[in-house]
C-alpha cells in the first residue's frame, strides 16, 4: 500500500484560488484525492477546478467569504451534505495588515484575528463534529508560519494569530486524539505568494530572505506541498499536535 495515497479521501482547502492554497488542492488531486475549494472569487476557484479535471481529478467549489463566521458552519453542513464526508481540513485563508502596533487599528486587529484564527478553529468544530458522528478518523493541517516562533516589526496581529495557530494546533491534537483526528500544522518560510508580492519586489526586503535563508530562495508554492500530502496521508498516522516548518533552513539560522 502507498501511505502516501490520498485515493478515496475528499480534502476541504480553504484560500485555495491561489497561492499555498492553490498549490495543495492541486497537489492533494494528484495524489488521489477528491478536493473542495473554497475562497471568495468563483471565477478563480473555477479555474482551478478546471485545471484539476483536466488532469483527471474531481473538485467542488464553494465560494465563500470566510469573515462570515457566523455562516461558517453552515457552509461546512453544505460541504458535507453535498461531498458525503470530508476526510481532510487544511485551513490555509489567512491575511495580514502591516503598521507599526503603536498605531495598529483595533478594526484591523480584530478582522486579521477572525479570518486567520477564528474561522480555522470553527471550521475545525464542525469538521471534527462530523467525524466523531461518523466515527471516522481525520486529519486537520492548519497554516502557521515562521512568526509562530519569532517576530519582525509591523505585524503584530498577523503574528499574534500564528502563534495562537500554532498553541490551537497542539490543543485541538490532545483533545481529539481519542477520536483519531490528527492535528498538525506547516510553518512556511518566506514563499513568492500574491500575499507577499510587496515583499519579493522589496529588493533589499529579498536581499535579506536570501541572506538569511540557508538554501538562499524565496521558497515557490510546489515546495510545500510534499509536507502537506504527509500531513495528510496515512503515513503521518502517528504524528499529531506537531507544526513542521518549511522555511529553507530559516529558523535554524542564527
Amino acid at each position: 500500500m502507498n501511505k502516501f495515497s490520498l485515493k478515496n479521501k475528499t480534502a476541504l482547502i480553504t484560500g485555495s484560488s491561489r497561492g499555498l492554497g492553490k498549490a495543495i488542492a492541486l497537489a492533494f488531486a494528484g495524489a488521489g484525492a477528491d478536493v473542495v475549494l473554497v475562497s471568495r472569487s468563483k471565477s478563480a476557484l473555477e479555474n482551478v477546478k478546471k485545471e484539476i479535471e483536466q488532469k483527471g481529478g474531481r473538485a467542488w467549489i464553494f465560494p465563500f467569504d470566510l469573515s462570515n463566521v457566523d455562516g461558517v458552519g453552515t457552509l461546512f453542513q453544505r460541504i458535507h451534505a453535498e461531498t458525503g464526508q470530508v476526510d481532510i481540513l487544511v485551513n490555509v485563508a489567512g491575511t495580514i495588515y502591516r503598521t507599526d502596533a503603536v498605531d495598529f487599528p483595533i478594526d484591523q486587529w480584530q478582522r486579521i484575528l477572525t479570518l486567520n484564527l477564528t474561522v480555522p478553529f470553527v471550521l475545525s468544530q464542525s469538521f471534527a463534529q462530523a467525524c466523531i458522528d461518523g466515527k471516522h478518523p481525520g486529519k486537520i493541517i492548519n497554516i502557521a508560519s515562521l512568526l509562530s516562533e519569532a517576530a519582525r516589526p509591523g505585524i503584530p496581529a498577523y503574528t499574534a494569530s500564528k502563534g495562537g495557530i500554532k498553541q490551537l494546533t497542539m490543543a485541538l491534537a490532545v483533545e481529539w486524539a481519542k477520536y483519531k483526528i490528527n492535528v498538525n500544522a506547516i510553518g512556511p518560510g518566506y514563499f513568492e505568494t500574491e500575499l507577499t508580492e510587496p515583499l519579493v519586489e522589496n529588493k533589499e526586503f529579498t536581499c535579506w530572505v536570501e541572506e538569511s535563508t540557508p538554501l538562499g530562495h524565496w521558497g515557490l508554492p510546489d515546495e510545500l506541498t510534499g509536507a502537506a500530502v504527509f500531513l495528510a496521508s496515512a503515513a503521518s498516522d502517528f504524528i499529531t499536535g506537531q507544526t513542521i516548518y518549511v522555511d529553507g533552513g530559516w529558523l535554524a539560522n542564527l
